[in-house]
């Protein structure tokens, strides 16, 4: 029997609101806002983030322009490397982009004070995280996989790729489709290397048992691994 350690990995979403306050019969002016290098990254700080990083010549030479997927935009914390990089901080972001078909990633380190690209490091396919298009190709295996669909039934077709809405919670619906990253300890296991996703199907409330059903989104396979009897 194999064993698999499990990866999960959780998503926070952040919210900011401000609040202004008037004074009757006098306008006041609006007090400008200072961006500190911590805040999260709003809607436009992630696009101009991504831009950069898509546009950079390295990143090309790494994950090519067609089909290259994100994977995450976030804020990084850096050490100041001096004392004048202490007192005026410059916000930086983190872009992680992956190109599905050569299984690799690159990571990009943007400046958005300067809007430059200041580093970019290659990631293999095992250090890139997964994202919900992972989930959703792991899925499109399983449903050409006929021990698959005799273990889901007439409804195989009915789940859906579970998504997640803007507080971070699951979206619920009738039945749906979740998955864990798992890796194995035995080097000869190809999920030692290769991305692979470990599938749950919920019907409803409930979870459905049975066999572990793991999709290898390298191999382009899914192994069904029954429980051995006591």
């Amino acid at each position: 029997t194999l064993r698999f350690s499990v990866i999960l990995g959780l998503a926070l979403a952040g919210f900011v609101f401000a609040s202004a306050q008037s004074v009757p019969n006098q306008q006041q002016p609006r007090p400008e806002e200072k961006t500190l290098p911590l805040n999260p990254l709003d809607r436009e700080d992630k696009a101009v983030a991504e831009r950069l990083a898509r546009s950079d010549r390295r990143v090309r030479d790494l994950v090519g322009e067609a089909n290259v997927r994100l994977v995450l935009v976030q804020v990084v914390a850096l050490k100041p490397e001096s004392a004048t990089e202490s007192a005026r901080p410059v916000r930086h972001a983190e872009v992680v982009l992956f190109q599905p078909q050569g299984e690799v990633g690159a990571r990009a380190l943007v400046n958005l004070a300067s809007a430059a690209v200041e580093q970019v490091i290659r990631l293999d396919g095992s250090q890139v995280p997964m994202t919900r298009e992972d989930l959703a190709d792991a899925f499109q295996l399983a449903l050409r996989n006929e021990e698959v669909l005799k273990i889901l039934g007439p409804t195989a077709k009915s789940y859906q790729v579970q998504s997640m809405s803007l507080t971070g919670t699951a979206t619920p619906m009738e039945n749906s489709v979740t998955g864990l990253r798992v890796r194995s300890s035995d080097e000869h296991d190809p999920c030692f290397k290769h991305r692979c996703l470990q599938l749950a199907f919920r019907r409803g409330r409930d979870f459905l048992s049975g066999p572990m059903i793991i999709a290898d989104l390298t191999a382009k396979r899914v192994y069904v691994e029954r429980k051995k009897q006591q």
